[in-house]
């Protein structure tokens, strides 16, 4: 009898520390689940980048890669991170109220007005959709109630990181517009797996138009998706998730698209061409491969 259930303790660690390790990005799959593969004599999977990555997010097969683990600027794409630790550290009506300084962050912005008072949920949008800068700093803030939130905010968008082993990013702002702060194609595929399991965060990037209010709705703010695969090419499955531009980064895409229950995330870092469509051109070539070219049966 003893050694009947010293066994059963046995399978059931073993069985708890696989169901660990496949919830921690790693390839380990359940039993229950197929591994998809490459269709016989598919050609090679490619995109015009430095970096890229296309995977499989629910077994964790990645099937192309390109210089994946380099650490680079990775621009906006840094609000990925910023709003999973707002999903996980706010109320989504939490309301947040608008600094002089979130206000005036250069690049693309939401034109958030100082003193203005509005949900972390707009904020989100905010951010998301039309990756404004003024949102990712206003969104940061919001963790003291003033400036001093940023310093805070960081530290634990750095402490996710670490959590899901992401060794090759260290993040130096909200908004990735500290250049000096970096993560790699891979690293951008474990956030990404992540944040897609908050239902929120999926509604928001798959949107190609919002429109954000105040807390009296006295105060509108029209939001335009930045992502091409939803917004201008209509990708079949599109999500999301995110764009990216600086010049040290180049043009960037986190992209993702699911088709009959199937999900598909890419990762274009620095695009060869320097075109403002460039880097939906090179996921969508990424997806269409993988979409026509993988078997899940």
């Amino acid at each position: 009898m003893a050694d009947h259930i010293d066994s059963a303790v046995i399978r059931d660690k073993a069985q708890t520390k696989k169901e660990v390790i496949a919830s921690n990005n790693s390839l380990v799959l359940p039993d229950i689940l197929p591994r998809p593969k490459i269709k016989p004599m598919a050609t090679k999977a490619t995109a015009n980048a430095r970096h890229y990555i296309l995977a499989d997010p629910d077994s964790g097969t990645i099937f192309a890669k390109n210089d994946a683990d380099a650490q680079v600027p990775i621009a906006s794409t840094t609000k990925i991170m910023s709003a999973v630790i707002a999903l996980e550290n706010y109320d989504l009506n939490d309301v947040a109220t608008i600094s002089t300084e979130a206000s005036t962050q250069i690049g693309a912005d939401a034109f958030l007005i100082p003193g203005e008072k509005i949900t972390v949920e707009n904020l989100l949008n905010c951010m998301l959709i039309k990756s404004g800068n003024d949102s990712a700093y206003a969104v940061a803030e919001h963790m003291s109630g003033d400036t001093g939130g940023i310093d805070e905010f960081v530290k634990k968008m750095n402490e996710k990181a670490r959590e899901l082993d992401m060794n090759d990013t260290d993040y130096h702002d909200p908004a990735g517009l500290d250049v000096t702060g970096y993560s790699s194609a891979r690293d951008l595929y474990i956030i990404t797996k992540y944040a897609l399991k908050f239902p929120k965060f999926r509604e928001i990037v798959k949107k190609d138009h919002f429109a954000a209010k105040n807390v009296d709705g006295t105060i509108w703010h029209d939001l335009k998706q930045s992502n091409r695969l939803v917004a201008e090419y209509n990708y079949p499955g599109a999500i999301g998730v995110k764009t990216g531009y600086m010049p040290e980064a180049g043009h960037v895409l986190v992209g993702a698209a699911e088709r009959e229950g199937h999900t598909l995330i890419s990762i274009v870092i620095n695009t060869y061409a320097d075109t403002p469509s460039a880097s939906a051109d090179e996921s969508r070539r990424l997806l269409d491969w993988g979409f026509n070219n993988i078997e899940w049966n």
